[in-house]
């Protein structure tokens, strides 16, 4: 199935940047990706400034589209309980309830294992809430700092 879809060079060497200028990042960071429609399937990058520049997970939940799924790459700056800072990438996979075309949903689904080569992530979280309230949100915190 993976071969359905393609990831460009360009797309590629944007992932590598963005992993190694965020290795020591203070500040939350997201590099948003989602699947061209038919016939090409391409994985691109979401060019949304707003997206690029979500300071929290609140906003980039504010951001993040209602009814279209996507990848997100996020650096998540914070202390650990022993005071030491870490940066962990995690990918998450956005799909929210009020996805209603199936075709989307399978496509994003089948290309979820390729995304978490492609990005070198250990970690993938999958928020199917708005992430409009805070018990939403904590709870994607703690998956994160998990």
């Amino acid at each position: 199935m993976a071969s359905l879809y393609h990831i460009s060079t360009e797309v590629k060497t944007t992932i590598r940047k963005f992993r190694t200028a965020t290795a020591r990042s203070d500040v939350l960071k997201a590099l948003v990706l989602k699947i061209e429609p038919k016939p090409s399937y391409e994985i691109t990058i979401d060019d949304d400034e707003e997206l690029q520049d979500a300071s929290s997970l609140e906003e980039l939940g504010e951001e993040l589209p209602d009814n279209t799924p996507r990848y997100v790459l996020l650096c998540y700056p914070m202390t650990t309980p022993d005071g030491r800072k870490q940066t962990p990438l995690v990918l998450l996979y956005w799909k929210p309830a009020t996805v209603v075309s199936q075709e989307w949903k399978m496509l994003y689904a089948g290309a979820l294992e390729l995304m978490r080569t492609e990005c070198g992530v250990s970690r993938v979280i999958e928020v199917a809430t708005s992430l409009e309230d805070e018990d939403e949100i904590q709870e994607v915190r703690e998956q994160i700092e998990s």
